[in-house]
């Protein structure tokens, strides 16, 4: 009896992968379970937890790519079922996953949510068939053989949102900052102008504007700024939950309690375990065949 040797690597690949996802898998159930639910309005910079409602902001709406559905994020798989021979299976010819930020409201504030880099599961997922690469219709069901397949995935307005990411928070600039600013801007704006300048600002009637003349200038350009900021409405902190470099925090987002989503992980740890063990059990069987027909 020969050995099969690419039966025993394939056994040997699927036990070790099992096993290390699985211990991923659940060292993210950890995570999930050890982190506390954190405020938008009070959470500290950093790698944190945060539970609200999916919300429009100020981008535009998105609409879905298969289905035109008005949402916030999306997620898109075509697959063709191709044969050959006795092998026939399903083969992934085109895919898109949304980049756009959302937001996140937790009735104690705004946080923008930076999906890029993110495991994003959702509830709202719909698979079906057709005979055309795009679908024109949403059905599963008919009498002929239907040759692609199409999955997609979508977080809309209002869904349950559930991240874990780092959270980050940019302060505008202060009242004085803004105020210089918009005072350099009037006065650039004057110069552009130098007759009228002149002809406003100029005391002893020479023709130029000296350095008391200047400073009256600069004086009434600082008035007007002072005006402009006084009716401009204050600008507000901007939060943003994104990606971390860390391999240690997961960067997570989910149309669910975070309790559920622990559970959920757990079971795919322990799922994974149990291929790894059938896996490695397999493997020790070979091995054991193959050292006892060497024996004989």
């Amino acid at each position: 009896m020969e050995t099969d040797y690419f039966a025993l690597a394939i056994c040997a690949v699927i036990a070790l992968v099992s096993a290390a996802t699985s211990i991923n898998r659940l060292k993210t159930a950890r995570v999930i379970e050890d982190t506390p639910t954190s405020k938008i309005r009070s959470a500290h910079q950093g790698y944190v937890e945060l539970v609200g409602f999916a919300k429009t902001g100020p981008e535009q709406i998105l609409l879905s790519a298969l289905t035109q559905t008005p949402c916030l994020w999306y997620r898109y798989n075509i697959e063709r079922y191709e044969s050959s021979g006795k092998n026939s299976s399903w083969r992934s010819i085109e895919s898109k996953t949304s980049d756009q930020a959302f937001t996140l409201n937790d009735d104690s504030g705004d946080c923008y949510v930076m999906p890029s880099r993110a495991n994003v599961s959702t509830v709202r997922k719909r698979r079906w068939q057709g005979n055309s690469r795009h679908p024109t219709t949403i059905s599963s069901s008919s009498i002929f053989s239907k040759r692609y397949r199409y999955t997609e995935e979508l977080l809309c307005a209002d869904d349950l949102l559930y991240v874990i990411g780092l959270f980050e928070t940019r302060h505008p600039p202060s009242p004085i900052a803004v105020r210089d600013a918009e005072m350099v801007k009037i006065l650039s704006d004057w110069k552009q102008d130098y007759d009228k300048l002149t002809e406003r600002f100029d005391r002893n009637g020479d023709g130029e504007i000296d350095i008391q003349e200047w400073e009256l200038v600069r004086a009434e350009a600082q008035r007007k700024a002072d005006r402009q900021q006084r009716s401009t409405a204050p600008l507000n902190p901007v939060h943003t939950i994104s990606y971390s470099p860390s391999r240690r925090q997961p960067y997570i987002i989910a149309s669910s309690e975070p309790e559920s989503l622990s559970r959920r992980y757990r079971w795919q740890a322990f799922a994974l375990l149990l291929v790894s063990i059938v896996s490695g059990t397999a493997l020790v069987w070979m091995l054991v065949q193959n050292n006892a027909t060497i024996a004989q």
